[in-house]
C-alpha cells in the first residue's frame, strides 16, 4: 500500500514537471516570436520610410530641373536682350555682365544635362551623371541567320546556321577604353586594371574578366551584349564572313596579318591594340567588331538551338562564357563574323576587352 501512495506521488512529480517544462519551451517560444514579429515591423517600417525618401528625393529632383529650365529660358531671354543694341538713352551692358550671364547660362546647361543627355543623328550620346559618356548606335530589331553556311571557308562546327529574331536595342559605338573604366575604378575604389606597356587613354580596356567587365556594365546602367546581338551588330546586315566581303584588310581591322588565311592585300601585324576607332566602321557605323580585342559577350558557351528563336540569351548555365570577333594577335580566319570564342569568366588577358548595350526607348 505505501508502494503505490509512493508511486503515486512520484508520477504525480514527474507529470507536473513535465508539463511547467513544456510551459517553459512554450513561453520562450512565444517570446522569440515576439521579439521576430517586432523585427520584421522595423524592418517593414524602414522599407516604408526609404520608399518615402526615394519619392520624395525623386519630386525634389524632378522640381528641381523645372526650376533650372525656368532659369535658362530666363538666362536666354536676357542673352538675346544683351545682344540687341541699346535704345538711345537706354542703359548699357558691360562686356563683363554679358561674359557673366553667358557663363551662368553654361552652367545650368551642364547641371541640366548632368543625368542624361541626348545628341541627335545617326548615333546618340548616353552620360549618367558621374560617368563617361558612351556614344551608341540605335540598332533596329529584326529577324536573320545566325551562324555561318557549310560552304563559309575556315568554318566550325559550333556555327550552325539558324534564325534570330532580336527587339531593338543600343549598342556601344566602340569598345570600352581605359578611360571609362580608370574613371569607374577611380569612383568605385577598385585597382585599376594593367595595360600591358600599351598606354591606356583611348586604347580598349585589357586585363579584366568577364565578371569585372559585367559590373562596370551594371554600373553604367548596361549591359553586355548577347552572343545573337553581338553577331547582328558585327554583321552590319552583310551576309559575308566578314559583314560585306569575304576577306579582311588593313583598313578594316587590327589583326595579325602574317597569316594570309582569309587576309586581303598586304601582311600588317602591329602586334598590341590600337586606340578605338581607328578603322573603318561597319555599315552600321560600329568600330572595331574585327580584331583590336575579343569582346566578352553575356551568353555561357554552348551549343546553338537547332529551331528559330527570339532574343536568345544562351544556356542557362557553363563554365564558360562567350567572346568574339578575333583580336589583335589573331589571323582573319578567328575574326569572322560568326566565329565563336569562349573563356573562364575569370580568366584575364590583353586579348579580350568589350562593349555595352542599353535598351532602346
Amino acid at each position: 500500500m505505501r508502494l503505490l501512495l509512493v508511486l503515486f506521488l512520484f508520477e504525480g512529480v514527474f507529470f507536473t514537471s513535465y508539463s511547467q517544462s513544456k510551459k517553459d519551451q512554450i513561453r520562450i517560444l512565444t517570446t522569440k516570436t515576439d521579439s521576430l514579429e517586432k523585427v520584421v515591423r522595423s524592418k517593414n517600417q524602414q522599407i516604408s520610410e526609404l520608399q518615402e525618401l526615394y519619392q520624395d528625393l525623386k519630386t525634389s529632383h524632378e522640381d528641381t530641373l523645372a526650376i533650372l529650365s525656368h532659369k535658362i529660358s530666363a538666362l536666354e531671354i536676357e542673352i538675346s536682350e544683351l545682344k540687341l543694341k541699346p535704345k538711345k538713352g537706354g542703359p548699357r551692358h558691360s562686356k563683363s555682365e554679358k561674359n557673366e550671364l553667358v557663363a551662368t547660362k553654361k552652367v545650368l546647361d551642364s547641371i541640366m544635362r548632368s543625368d542624361e543627355y541626348f545628341v541627335t543623328g545617326k548615333s546618340t550620346i548616353i552620360k549618367k551623371k558621374g560617368k563617361p559618356k558612351v556614344e551608341v548606335v540605335d540598332i533596329q530589331g529584326a529577324t536573320f541567320f545566325m551562324g555561318s553556311p557549310e560552304t563559309e571557308k575556315n568554318r566550325e562546327t559550333d556555327e550552325v546556321l539558324h534564325k534570330v529574331t532580336l527587339s531593338d536595342y543600343k549598342i556601344s559605338k566602340t569598345e570600352v577604353t581605359f578611360d571609362m573604366y580608370d574613371a569607374y575604378c577611380d569612383s568605385v575604389g577598385l585597382e585599376k586594371p594593367d595595360d600591358s606597356g600599351w598606354g591606356r587613354g583611348n586604347r580598349p580596356v585589357i586585363n579584366i574578366t568577364w565578371r569585372e567587365a559585367n559590373n562596370f556594365a551594371v554600373w553604367m546602367g548596361a549591359r553586355l551584349p548577347s552572343e545573337a546581338e553581338w553577331e547582328y551588330a558585327a554583321r552590319g546586315n552583310g551576309k559575308f564572313a566578314y559583314g560585306k566581303s569575304n576577306c579582311l584588310n588593313k583598313t578594316q581591322a587590327n589583326f595579325d596579318g602574317t597569316n594570309p588565311n582569309m587576309r586581303c592585300g598586304e601582311a600588317v601585324t602591329l602586334n598590341q591594340t590600337m586606340p578605338v576607332g581607328s578603322f573603318e566602321p561597319n555599315t552600321f557605323g560600329i568600330y572595331d567588331m574585327f580584331g583590336n580585342v575579343y569582346e566578352w559577350c553575356s551568353d555561357w558557351y554552348g551549343v546553338y538551338p537547332l529551331g528559330a528563336s527570339v532574343d536568345p540569351q544562351g544556356p542557362a548555365s557553363g563554365g564558360l562564357r562567350v567572346n568574339r570577333g578575333g583580336s589583335w594577335a589573331n589571323p582573319a580566319s578567328s575574326c569572322r563574323v560568326s566565329s565563336r570564342e569562349s573563356s573562364h569568366i575569370d580568366f584575364k588577358g590583353n586579348r579580350i576587352g568589350f562593349r555595352l548595350v542599353y535598351p532602346r526607348d
